[in-house]
């Protein structure tokens, strides 16, 4: 699991693509971890699952409508902008293997 976390907290530091799909992965994997995610290094993934959950994932974007896309791509940009220094922290502490 720690390899898993690690993969996927390196891909978000390293790009926004597939942003979602990375964070749900690494909320679910919390929760696995510690029962739940709340108060871990994993909290934050928790949040902005809970706040995204109506945003398409990658793989049902090709049956949402183009007006859709284009509102949810603003929203998702804006929460990444907003969660950006968050989710580095978070990340950081994944790779480093220290737990908060």
């Amino acid at each position: 699991m720690p390899e898993e976390a690690i993969k996927f907290a390196k891909k978000l530091l390293e790009s926004d693509e597939d942003y979602l799909d990375n964070v749900i992965k690494l909320w679910h994997i919390g929760n696995e971890k510690y029962g739940q995610c709340w108060n871990t290094e994993f909290h934050i993934f928790g949040e902005i699952e809970s706040e995204t959950d109506h945003l398409p994932l990658t793989h049902v974007r090709s049956k949402c409508s183009e007006e859709f896309l284009i509102k949810a791509d603003k929203e998702l940009k804006e929460t990444i902008e907003y969660y950006r220094d968050s989710v580095t922290k978070a990340c950081n502490i994944i790779i480093s293997g220290k737990n908060v």
